[in-house]
């Protein structure tokens, strides 16, 4: 695939991602963990869950533990989500617009590459006006953003 094609393909990806993602609320973990508080709400035993899990009854102890920990596997979250009647599903829920992510961090760039030929061009009395500079940036980042290079996320 052309690098012109893959940054067109990125850029359609990040408006649908953002589009799917808007709006989206996902609630917290509950206090006590998803695995806890759904078999309590279904008034479902341990011991119920376990047999449906086939698993020892001291099984589901280690499992609502390890949910709490972090420590769970997706494949073991599964199986007992499915145990419990329900789907699980992960997300990751960006802190900000993924486009908003890729403008800036485009800005950033430019700001680093124009900042330092500017900085270079000073020692030779060269160096561009703040509202060029400035200017300069923004052209910068507006094609970086449009083209993806590889090397965007290299920090």
């Amino acid at each position: 695939m052309k690098s012109s094609q893959r940054s067109r393909v990125a850029r359609q990806r990040t408006l649908q991602m953002d589009d799917a993602l808007q709006g989206l609320r996902v609630p917290d973990r509950p206090p006590g963990g998803w695995l806890s508080t759904v078999r309590q709400a279904l008034g479902m035993t341990k011991a119920q869950l376990a047999r449906r899990l086939n698993i020892a009854g001291s099984g589901i102890n280690a499992i609502e533990t390890n949910e709490l920990k972090g420590t769970i596997t997706l494949k073991s979250l599964a199986k007992a989500a499915n145990a419990l009647g329900c789907d699980l599903r992960y997300v990751f829920v960006p802190h900000e617009a993924l486009e908003k992510m890729v403008a800036d961090q485009a800005m950033r760039r430019a700001r680093e590459k124009l900042g330092r030929i500017n900085q270079s061009q000073a020692l030779e009395a060269s160096a561009m006006e703040s509202e060029s500079l400035s200017r300069a940036i923004t052209d910068l980042a507006r094609e970086i953003e449009i083209q993806r290079p590889a090397d965007l996320w290299n920090d």
